[in-house]
């Protein structure tokens, strides 16, 4: 059984929150785009990283939905990867903001309160 330790620690969302809203505190202080752009990299490595702990977890616990929670992933990050290019090629920071903002941020709460609170439940039990 995995240790309730090991489970909370992997679906510890906090650094996210807090890289989050960096990101959001240096457009509301309109920081130069360098600042943001290099804020932004550290959220999407950040989220990477998270998502492949737990896809490792899943793998290593044989979830059955965790293609599922895989294509979930993938679509974040590919929805944010694609806003971030936007911003960069076309200055559409309103776009970026909005999504951060709102996009990413009811995508997350949907995601932990369904996707990852599932597998936690799973992992508890293994």
């Amino acid at each position: 059984m995995t240790s309730q330790h090991d489970i909370a620690n992997l679906f510890d969302h906090t650094r996210f929150i807090e890289l989050r809203e960096a990101v959001l505190d240096l457009f509301d202080r309109q920081a130069p785009d360098a600042d943001i752009a290099a804020q932004l990299g550290e959220l999407l490595q950040h989220i990477q990283q998270q998502f492949a702990r737990e896809e490792r977890a899943m793998e290593t616990a044989q979830f059955p939905p965790s293609a599922a929670h895989k294509r979930d992933h993938d679509r974040a990050l590919a929805d944010f990867s694609e806003r971030i290019a936007q911003w960069r090629q076309e200055g559409d920071m309103a776009n970026l903001l909005d999504y951060i903002e709102a996009g990413l941020a009811d995508w997350f709460v949907r995601h932990v309160n369904t996707r990852d609170y599932i597998t936690a439940r799973h992992l508890a039990m293994k």
